[in-house]
């Protein structure tokens, strides 16, 4: 009975057709991950700074990108953005292809904007976390306020968010599924078509849930081994 519910020979089969579309899904999550980590570092120093008007729409950011879900972001990029270039085309005279923008793009930036308002927070506690000691020193010996910050928070923040850096990225991974959702075909669109096309629900979607579980395994080892050489000074040994 349980051959006719579950073929294995099937199970592999759809296995070897999902896994091309593994790259796009690592891809999206990479490339987003890196972009939100460059827009939440950005972010940090302009609230830890108190940088005068930036401040606050750096706060008012982290606020809606937190509080707004990652589907209704992704709906704002691919629906707001065509329209605002549209109106910027016609108000500066220039033609802006904007319909040839691909649907990653899309996915990218609302993936982006999501994500860097968690990461945002996530550096800021993990800077605080550093002893203000360490910036008065860097501060006393002639560093600048950027030297000190690059060589001497960043190094030492990046112990504490990297654990939570894993599990952003993690939530990203599997977010990345909503990008079906304005045609960009990766993993989950991949097992969404075929599961209409064979009316074989059960076996795909058992088959890309073994994918994302194997890549969230191997992602967070990864991280395991990063915080370990991350945070060699703590051991008081050199790397």
């Amino acid at each position: 009975m349980m051959n006719t519910i579950i073929d294995p020979y099937f199970l592999g089969d759809m296995f070897l057709q999902l896994i091309r579309y593994i790259p796009v899904t690592l891809g999206l999550a990479a490339t987003s991950m890196l972009l939100a980590s460059i827009l939440g570092i950005m972010v940090m120093v302009i609230r830890i700074k108190r940088i005068p008007v930036l401040s606050r729409l750096a706060d008012l950011y982290v606020l809606l990108g937190r509080a707004l879900p990652t589907m209704i972001v992704l709906y704002i990029v691919f629906f707001g953005l065509p329209v605002a270039l549209m109106l910027l085309s016609e108000t500066t005279g220039r033609k802006i292809e904007f319909h040839q923008i691909p649907a990653m793009t899309f996915a990218v930036i609302g993936l982006t904007i999501s994500t860097g308002a968690y990461l945002s927070e996530i550096f800021r506690a993990a800077v605080q976390s550093v002893d203000k000691g360490q910036m008065e020193a860097a501060l006393s010996v002639g560093m600048t306020w950027w030297q000190g910050f690059c060589r001497i928070l960043l190094r030492q923040a990046a112990v504490f968010a990297l654990p939570l850096m894993a599990n952003q990225f993690l939530n990203l991974l599997k977010n990345t599924s909503i990008a079906f959702m304005i045609t960009v075909m990766e993993l989950f669109g991949a097992a969404t078509v075929l599961s209409a096309s064979t009316n074989r629900y059960l076996e795909i979607y058992i088959v890309v849930s073994l994918i994302y579980w194997g890549m969230s395994i191997i992602f967070e080892k990864i991280f395991l081994v990063v915080e370990d050489k991350v945070a060699f000074f703590k051991r008081g040994i050199q790397p």
